[in-house]
């Protein structure tokens, strides 16, 4: 789904919301949890419409990590198993 599709999706709900339709109403009809409409809501509260637009998702140009560095990592993920790192435990 696209930016401008979520953006508009979010102003709808608002809207809605504002018109005095129930959150549970409108999450069915957009697939929607409850707890992400309040979420819009809330932001709507905070920031108005401006808060419902969709911003740009940061690149790889804001990396925290080197390119040598997330190639390592890569392999790590891909070749290692997690239990000789501690992320998960045998049950």
């Amino acid at each position: 789904m696209s930016h401008e599709v979520r953006e508009t999706i979010r102003v709808e709900a608002i809207q809605k919301q504002l018109n005095g339709a129930k959150v549970k109403r409108f999450s069915e009809e957009y697939g929607t949890n409850e707890s992400c409409i309040y979420r819009w809501i809330g932001r709507y509260r905070k920031g108005g419409m401006e808060a419902l637009k969709t911003h740009p998702i940061a690149h790889s140009k804001n990396a925290k990590l080197s390119p040598d560095h997330q190639d390592a990592l890569v392999h790590i993920i891909l070749t290692k198993d997690p239990i000789h790192y501690e992320y998960y435990k045998a049950p």
